[in-house]
Formats: C-alpha cells, structure tokens, sequence
C-alpha cells in the first residue's frame, strides 16, 4: 500500500471570531477566503491572512445566511435573513448593487452564482467532416479557412467597445458605491458567457437573476406536496449545459428531498446578443439609480440657495408692504440708480443684514450654484451620454433582430426613451447655462450690496467718500447688479426646472408623457414660451418630472425583457429522492457529451455518519428543454469512522473529511465510472433508486477505507481537529495546473488553514475536451 501523500500547507490562520463553517467561500480566481462569523461579519482574507474588510450591516440586527463570489470573482454576494442580498467588491466593502427576493422572504436557504456559455446559432456553421488529410491541407487553400469562424459584421460592429474612451464618472458625495465596480464597460471576451443567480427563499421561491443585477423574476417552489412547500437547499450548474440542478427539501418533519432540473432556454435559444443586452441593462439600470441621485442633490442645491435669501428679503418686504407700499428690488433698484437708500432698507442693510449675514448669503448662494454647476456638467450630462450610447445598442438590436428572436422591446420604445434623454439634455444644458449667468450677476450683485454695507455702516455725511471706496464703488458692473434685480433675485429662472408645481398641473401635464408620443419638440416650443412670458406647460421641463418619466419607460422595457426571459425558464418534474435526513450535503454536474450530463448528489444521512449515499441522474437536453433518463443510487459505508464533510472535487472524485480513531483523513473516493457507471475496481456499482427502496451500502472496514481510498494526509497537529471544508477547483484545464485549493476549519471554529488541492489523479473527465453539438 501506498503511503498517503501530505497536503502542502499554504496557509493557516487563527480568527478573533467563531466563523459559521456554513459560510465559507473561496474566491475562483483570486487567493480571497470569504468566512462569514457568528458575530454576522463576512470577513474577506488574503492567502496570508492578512485581512482585506469586513462587511456588516450597521445597526441591524439581520443574520448573514449565504455568501458566494461572483464566477469571475469580482464581487461577492452576501444573503441576509430579511431576504435582501448586497453585492460587495473583491476589495473593498462598498456595495455595488443591493436587491431584494421579496417583500414577504423570511430568509435565504440557499444561493448560487454561476456562469453559462451562450450557445451561439450553429445552423449556419459547416459540418465536421472529420479530420483532414495533411496532403488536403497542404494543397486545399480553403481547408484552414473552412475551421476559421464565420464573419459577421453586425455582431463584430455591436462589440466595439467606446465606453471606455468615455470619462470616468465622478462620485456623488455621501455614495457609499463603487463606481469602479458598479459602471464595468462591456468586455467583449463576455459575450460568449452570461452569469446566473439564483436565491432560493425559506418560503420554497426561486429569485432568477442575470449579470448581477437585472433581475428575471421569482418563480414559486416547483417541489410542492399538497400544501406544504420546499425550499432550495443545493444548487448545481455546468458552464456548457443551460439546464441547472435544484436540490429541495420538503418543510414537514419528514425532510424529503427532491431533485428538479431547471431549464434556462433564454440562454439555449438566445440570439447573439443576450449578453450585450442583459448586461447593458445592468448598466442602464445603474445609470438611471446615478440619475436619480444627481437630481435629487440638484433640487436640494438649488433649494439651499434659495431659503436663506428668501428668509432675509421676506422680512424686509413685509415693513415696505406696510409703511412704504414698494418691495425690496423697486428700493435696491432704487439705490443702485441713484445712490439714495430708503431708511428701512438701511436699516435693514446696517442692523438685520449687515457683514455677517451677507457673508452667509454669499456663502450659500455661490456654494450652492457652483455645486449644482458641478453636478450638471460632472455628473448629470456625462451620464445622459452613457445612456444615450447603451440605449444607441438597444435601438440596433431591436432593429436589426432576426424574425424568430424576441428581446422583448421595440424599436419605437427605444426611440421614445432616447427622446427623453435628449429632454434631459436640453433641460441640464439650459440650466448649466443659466447657473453660469446667475454666478456672474450675483458676484456683481453681492460685490454692491457689501459696498452699500460699508457705506452706509460708516459715517460719511459729512465728509467724501474715501479713495479705497471709490476704488470698490469703480470695480461694480451696475448694470450686471440691476439684471440681477430684474430677473433673479426673487424669481430665479431656475425655478422653471425645480420648483414644484400643484398636482393638477402636474396629471394634466402628465397625461402627454402616458400617450407614448416623443417630447423634445414640445418642450423646446414649452421653453421658448416660457422665455416670452407666454403660458406654458409648467411641469414639462421640470427634471424631477422627466426623470420619472425616464424611469418609467425603462422600467416596462426591463420588465419585457425580464418576462419575455422568465418565459423560457422551465422547471422540470420533482423527482423524489427519499426521506433523507441529511447530514453533509454536495452536488455536481458531470459533462457526458455536448447534450447529456450526470448530476451527483452526495449524502450523509443523520444517524449514519459513517455512509454515504451518492445519487446519479443521467439528463439529456434538446432544443433547450433537458429529459431525465435514469436515477441510480449506491451507497458506502466507510468502516467505524465518522464522516465529517464531503465536497466534489472534480468530475471523478468526491473528497471525505473522515475521522477514526482520533486520526482525520482525507479520503478520495471516485463517483464516477465508465459509461455504464461501473466501479467494479472498487467493488461499487449504482443501481436503480426509487423513493421506497435504497441500495444496500457497500461495506468498507477501516482497513480497506484506509488501503482504497485515503490518498491524502492531513497534517496534525493536537490543538487543530479539522471539522468543516471548502473546495476552490483548479482554475483551467493544464494537468500541472496547481490553482485548486482546500479549505479545512478546526473544530473550535477558530482556527482554518489552506492546502493545496493535489491534482494526481484528478484529470479524468475534467480536462476531456467535451464536443458540442
């Protein structure tokens, strides 16, 4: 017998806090260790241990119930027990996106986020003929050229990729998002790959989501037994195969399990442009939440420079009111024209105002116009712009779709929301130009009123004015302090674009937005009639207004494209696979060939912790819509030892914590035979499996378990029991690939270390190139 070979130690780690050893997750293309604890922390480690963050929710008292990394590894998703799931970054705990899966969700079960391949229109494509003779394609010029893929402009010309060229949008202040993270231009190397999430819910629903962040939709427990539901508790995918495996256990006291293929035919039978368009309503999506804040600090800047002078002008319009019968620009119209101040307005220039109070003016007015000329030119227009590209993608993929694809919009849809865009557009470039004008006339206009303070706070009746004051007197355009008199000290023309109007006003003005009919050219003619003193349509040009029309339209286009994609989502019928009350639990698809698959379901029962009960469902997909063929079962029973916890490693071998006599191993046991399913080699073999009847367990004393199966040697140490484990796979398919690793926790919860995950005997099917047809 062979000695087991050590595990190589990459790293170990003692923890401050009880880590859940339900919530570990290793990133697939990073060395970050994702470890969720008691306290309801989701800690992020280097290999090192060197800790990147920790991410929590802040004053709540809300439980951390799954965390899984995005396929790439980018983000992480963490499931909170009200139902809600938060994107994090790799690198930093700012959220990128946060959702929930329903208003009535108790809780998260179970979540997975996987990637599938799209599978492209083959019709077209030559068929293979076979291997060429090097004498053919020696001579034939055509035969290389026959391998190359086919030319297709549209599609190439669609995967340009200008966004990047774009300027980087700037941060809002008080965002607590990473705009890195949360605006990722198209990559064109992800057009061939879609990513799915799926959450399943403590009341049995299934949340169906695409790219992170476009949601599909909910779909109600597909395992039910009269009244009583299931809840996911295992989820499984293969990147080649559409259709992913659901693991459901029953919510009676019986805890059956169910096996369910769910199959995602938006991605057997999309069109070449699911990932342009799912993605890029991501990125719409996300860019009509940005919109939303900028308005909304563009209405508070606006209103901040607005209250303080409003309060300082309503007292002194009330005494003219009453004892002068004027306001307070025919006496300050007054004063500039011909240097005489009434004296209640010295009085109030001197004593209410005075130099402290103008200074709060300035202060507010200046700061509050040059931030909201910040937000327009930094942040509203270069995001209009980045709408206007991704809804300029939309426009040519409803354009130019083939007659048998549906993406779910029209053309004339796209064309209405660009024209409110473009309504966006104008509005933010008339107030940017306005807020311009307003700066310099109050710079003119607050330059005369701290003179007129000056003046008049000091004594000079009886003698002139001073060389330092005629020198201020000589630096004010008079005629700029009089235009702001005229047209904005108390009715600022910005107010065409954020002062509220009444709600009749606004159903009435409302009422053309619903018709469906574009907008531009009547709020261009609404604005010069506005400009002319004319009656005009009041809340047409207002942005709080046109933003919610904006959202509104998106919004019914991101629900057909989430409907006509939740249509193609089938679930199969609930196989039963036994009241199992399982202990360990692991699933695993397995290519076969193009069309046909294996999944394996790894189980541990409760009260025989010292079996395993490995499942296999043979599927077979046409046309989108998988078949189950078989279901056998065959059972282990690995001597006296206790099972600890099982994970698949790859598609032939199934790793087992396993513990006997005070000594763990790590025992390799392969699942998966040749095409009939025969381990005869290890004296194993699956049989049919029915709800009523398991096949008996093929006993192992320990001697044998230790002989056939334990390849593995964790090393030991008396103050580290292992308890739990984790698998990263091997990342690629390069037999010297050493990417793979194996997380093991201690059994105190406080201590984890890292080895690398031996890649002898672990080839097989995992680096056969599968053919697709």
């Amino acid at each position: 017998m062979e000695e087991p070979l050590s595990l190589e130690l990459l790293s170990e780690k003692a923890l401050h806090q009880t880590a859940d050893p339900r919530l570990i997750a290793y990133c697939p293309s990073m060395d970050l260790l994702a470890l969720g604890c008691t306290d309801q922390q989701v800690l992020i480690y280097r290999l090192n241990g060197q800790r990147v963050y920790g991410a929590s929710q802040k004053g709540s008292t809300l439980r951390v119930e799954s965390i899984s990394w995005k396929p790439n590894g980018q983000l992480l998703a963490i499931a909170w027990s009200d139902g809600s799931v938060r994107l994090v970054g790799a690198e930093s705990s700012k959220t990128v996106h946060q959702f929930s899966t329903g208003g009535e969700s108790s809780g998260v079960t179970c979540m997975g986020w996987t990637s599938n391949r799209i599978c492209k229109h083959l019709g077209s494509a030559k068929p293979n003929k076979g291997p060429e003779p090097w004498e053919a394609l020696l001579t034939d010029g055509n035969a290389l050229s026959d391998s190359r893929p086919s030319l297709d402009l549209p599609r190439d010309l669609s995967l340009i990729d200008i966004e990047t060229s774009l300027p980087k949008l700037s941060v809002l202040a008080g965002s607590s998002s990473s705009l890195d993270a949360l605006f990722r231009p198209f990559d064109p190397k992800d057009n061939d790959s879609v990513d799915v999430m799926v959450v399943g819910t403590r009341e049995g629903s299934i949340h169906l989501s695409i790219y992170g962040s476009f949601v599909v939709g909910s779909f109600k427990s597909p395992a039910t037994n009269g009244a009583l539901t299931s809840h996911l508790v295992l989820h499984a995918s293969h990147e080649r195969y559409s259709t992913h495996a659901l693991l459901m256990k029953s919510s009676d006291s019986e805890e059956r399990l169910y096996f369910i293929p769910m199959d995602l035919r938006f991605i057997s039978a999309s069109n070449d442009y699911l990932s342009i368009l799912a993605s890029r309503s991501t990125a719409l999506q996300n860019l009509l939440r940005y919109i939303q804040q900028v308005q909304i600090l563009m209405v508070n800047e606006w209103k901040g420079t607005q209250e303080l002078p409003a309060r300082f002008l309503r007292n002194i319009n009330e005494t003219l009111g009453e004892n002068e019968n004027r306001d307070i620009v025919q006496a300050l119209y007054h004063s500039v024209a011909t240097g005489h101040t009434f004296p209640a307005v010295r009085e109030w220039l001197v004593d209410e105002l005075s130099e402290r109070g103008h200074k709060r003016w300035d202060k507010a007015v200046v700061t509050g116009l040059e931030n909201l000329k910040r937000l327009v030119h930094e942040n509203m227009l270069p995001a209009l712009e980045r709408c206007s590209i991704i809804l300029s993608r939309f426009s040519g993929i409803a354009k130019f779709q083939g007659s048998n694809d549906s993406v779910g919009f029209s053309s004339h849809q796209i064309s209405l929301i660009m024209d409110t865009v473009a309504c966006l557009h104008l509005v933010s470039s008339r107030i940017l130009i306005q807020v311009v004008e307003e700066l310099d006339l109050f710079a003119s206009f607050s330059a005369w009123m701290r003179y007129e303070i000056d003046r008049l706070a000091s004594d000079t009746s009886s003698s002139s004015p001073t060389e330092e004051m005629a020198e201020k007197e000589a630096s004010i355009d008079h005629s700029k302090v009089l235009l702001y008199l005229q047209r904005i000290m108390t009715k600022s023309p910005l107010a065409v674009f954020f002062d509220g109007v009444s709600s009749e006003t606004h159903n009435n003005d409302s009422a053309h937005a619903e018709e469906g009919v574009p907008m531009f050219a009547l709020l261009h003619s609404q604005l010069q009639k506005q400009e002319q003193g004319l009656p005009y349509m009041r809340h047409l040009p207002q942005v709080h207004f046109l933003y919610q029309n904006l959202a509104q339209q998106a919004n019914v286009v991101f629900g057909q494209i989430a409907e006509a994609e939740k249509r193609n989502v089938l679930f199969g019928k609930a196989i039963e696979l036994g009241n199992i009350r399982s202990g360990a639990l692991d699933m695993k698809i397995s290519p076969i060939d193009g069309s046909s698959f294996y999944t394996h379901v790894a189980i541990v029962p409760i009260g025989r912790l010292n079996q395993i009960q490995i499942i296999q469902v043979t599927l077979s997909i046409e046309s989108g819509i998988s078949t189950v063929h078989n279901v056998k079962s065959l059972g282990l029973q690995l001597g006296d030892g206790q099972i600890k916890d099982i994970k698949f490693a790859d598609n032939n071998t199934l790793l087992v914590l396993w513990e006997s006599n005070g000594t763990t191993s790590l025992l390799s046991i392969p699942y998966r035979g040749d095409r009939d399913g025969n381990l005869a080699k290890y004296a194993m073999s699956y049989s049919p499996l029915t709800p009523t009847s398991h096949p008996k367990p093929t006993v192992f004393n320990d001697k044998e378990v230790v002989k056939r199966f334990s390849k593995y040697r964790i090393p030991s140490e008396e103050s580290f029991v292992p308890e739990k484990m984790e698998i990263r796979e091997r990342m690629g398919r390069a037999r010297d690939n050493e990417t793979g690793r194996i997380v093991i926790v201690g059994r105190d919860r406080l201590h984890y270390k890292v080895f690398k995950l031996p890649v002898q005997d672990m080839e097989g099917a995992a680096d056969e190139d599968i053919p697709m047809s």
